[in-house]
């Protein structure tokens, strides 16, 4: 008998105690819980847009690749522009040959870009004539070969300042005229200095031998140095 009372009395005791902590476990597991992440749909490329992404890289890359290429042929004309001066003596379709100052023959190529000019005036291809003297600007394409980028045309005076050089004795002066009188193989020849002449009339006397260099320009004679002998 006592042994039933026991039970029922233990009985009576856990539910009493444990009641309590049964409530509240449901409770406690459900403030716990954590709510589980949602997947955030991510954006997505087409694939017109990748072509339009990829092509306007490549056109960047074409532009600066050009710009590139332009500079360089800049330079590599800046480098190899050269010069020369020379009498024409053939024209045969754009192409022109001279004979330089050294007696070699350059071979000239013209194109579109080439400009020809004549007296500060531009001119055409057709104007040029056999022995004109003219001055080449260009790109040297090979050993005597240029490409012409201009060709002026170098007038010729009709009349050339011709110079010389005189020993022949002082017959008068004029320091007014700025004329010197000289006696040369029996002839007086009356010689007028240049403007850049360097002889002092007041330092020379008739009957002197002089050495003097002599310019002789529209049939008229001067003097531009002297030296008593």
């Amino acid at each position: 008998m006592k042994k039933i009372i026991i039970y029922l009395l233990s009985f009576v005791i856990a539910s009493f105690v444990l009641e309590p902590w049964q409530s509240q476990i449901p409770t406690i597991l459900a403030a716990s819980a954590t709510p589980s992440p949602t997947a955030t749909p991510s954006a997505s490329i087409t694939p017109s847009e990748t072509q339009d992404i990829q092509q306007k890289i490549k056109n960047l890359v074409k532009e600066n690749l050009s710009a590139t290429e332009t500079s360089l042929k800049d330079k590599i004309n800046l480098q190899t522009l050269v010069g020369y001066v020379g009498e024409i003596n053939s024209i045969n379709s754009g192409n022109i040959s001279i004979d330089s100052k050294d007696d070699s023959m350059i071979q000239i190529t013209t194109n579109e870009n080439t400009v020809y000019s004549k007296s500060g005036s531009n001119i055409k291809l057709s104007s040029l004539a056999l022995s004109d003297r003219i001055i080449i600007i260009g790109t040297l394409l090979n050993d005597n070969i240029v490409l012409a980028k201009k060709i002026v045309v170098v007038e010729v005076d009709s009349n050339p300042m011709i110079s010389g050089t005189i020993y022949a004795t002082i017959v008068s002066l004029d320091s007014k005229k700025k004329t010197i009188s000289l006696s040369i193989n029996g002839e007086e020849i009356v010689y007028s200095l240049t403007k850049k002449s360097d002889i002092k009339l007041s330092e020379l006397k008739p009957g002197q031998n002089i050495f003097a260099i002599t310019k002789k320009y529209e049939g008229k004679d001067y003097l531009s140095r002297a030296k008593v002998i």
